[in-house]
């Protein structure tokens, strides 16, 4: 398995954070305990944001080595050794 790069940690973290404070919001509602309604709003559209920008950064990436025929590791396609013999001898 391919090492996380530090982007994709931090989209896992941001998930994460997003996902308690929402949840700790409506706990703390659910208790009859005043929640911080704008922090937990401030955190999760923080949150969301970076995970718009990871998805337009990822996406952006992949489409560049598409067009320049890299892999995932920036390595150039191998197009002959991917034709199995059988299309050879057709």
């Amino acid at each position: 398995m391919r090492k996380w790069e530090f982007s994709k940690k931090l989209a896992a973290w941001a998930v994460v954070v997003a996902t308690l404070a929402a949840a700790l919001s409506y706990a703390l509602a659910a208790l009859d305990k005043q929640s911080v309604s704008d922090v937990t709003t401030t955190i999760f559209t923080g949150c969301i944001g970076y995970l718009v920008t990871y998805a337009a950064k990822s996406t952006t990436e992949k489409l560049s080595r598409n067009k320049h025929g890299l892999d995932a590791d920036g390595n150039p396609f191998n197009y002959e050794s991917e034709v199995s013999n059988d299309e050879l001898h057709c």
